[in-house]
């Protein structure tokens, strides 16, 4: 019998979902509590919004204070056979191309997380888990979160001085890939920037959001997201890899 069906006695009424912004705050601070209300009543405005708004601020910054041609000149030193006209041509293209992908970066963020999303759900899907699209890209969205607090900062930082592109990683020091120069270990440089604490947090942000709506235990949930993180943290060693043998 529950309190309801006790004579005279008011009913319970059912605790309100919290809005968008709340969940923004809850998934950083009581993220079970709040990715379990996300499961049943998925939302994307509100986070999308906040990612595409910082999106776009970064890459204004970006494109007017980084030095996109650093690195493109860094590489150019190593081949010995292009002339100086040739060098400086390649510099300015690389350069302009790295601004307008800069300014385009709201666009880039909005097809990464589509794709993240698709992904982290056919995953699980495979595996015999529930969910829907609407579900898995509200999850992730405000997974997300770690990411933008992050992005903030460096932007932050990159307004107040101009920076080399090749800096971006480790301008803010919240990964050990400062501890390596890129130019002479690229592949140690580009695993250490991967192991970052604001990763580390939006990792376990989509484990814990996955296992909601895939109805999964945390363990599973959790092999199924890391797993998928190594193999995009090895994709993207082959470049660095590469680099390094042809030295």
């Amino acid at each position: 019998m529950t309190v309801s069906d006790i004579p005279g006695s008011a009913p319970v009424a059912p605790s309100p979902a919290p809005n968008s912004f709340q969940r923004v705050i809850g998934v950083l601070f009581s993220p079970n509590e709040t990715f379990a209300s996300i499961a049943r009543q998925p939302d994307w405005i509100v986070p999308l919004a906040l990612i595409l708004v910082v999106s776009l601020i970064a890459g204004i910054v970006f494109a007017q204070r980084v030095d996109f041609g650093a690195p493109v000149r860094d590489a150019i030193e190593q081949n010995k056979n292009m002339s100086p006209e040739q060098a400086e041509r390649t510099v300015r293209i690389a350069s302009a191309a790295a601004k307008v992908f800069a300014y385009c970066s709201p666009a880039v963020s909005l097809i990464f997380l589509l794709i993240i999303s698709g992904f982290l759900l056919l995953a699980f899907r495979v595996m015999g888990g529930e969910g829907d699209f609407r579900q898995a890209f509200s999850v992730t969205c405000y997974s997300w979160m770690p990411g933008l607090i992050k992005s903030i900062i460096i932007t932050a930082i990159v307004a107040a001085r101009s920076v080399s592109a090749a800096d971006i990683a480790t301008v803010l020091r919240s990964n050990l890939g400062f501890l390596v120069p890129m130019k002479q270990n690229p592949l140690l440089f580009t695993l250490l920037t991967k192991l970052d604490i604001f990763s580390i947090w939006l990792i376990a942000l989509l484990v814990i959001g996955f296992s909601f709506v895939s109805r999964f235990s945390k363990a599973k949930s959790a092999a199924i997201v890391i797993s998928l993180w190594v193999v995009a943290t090895l994709l993207s060693l082959i470049g660095p890899a590469i680099q390094m043998l042809r030295r």
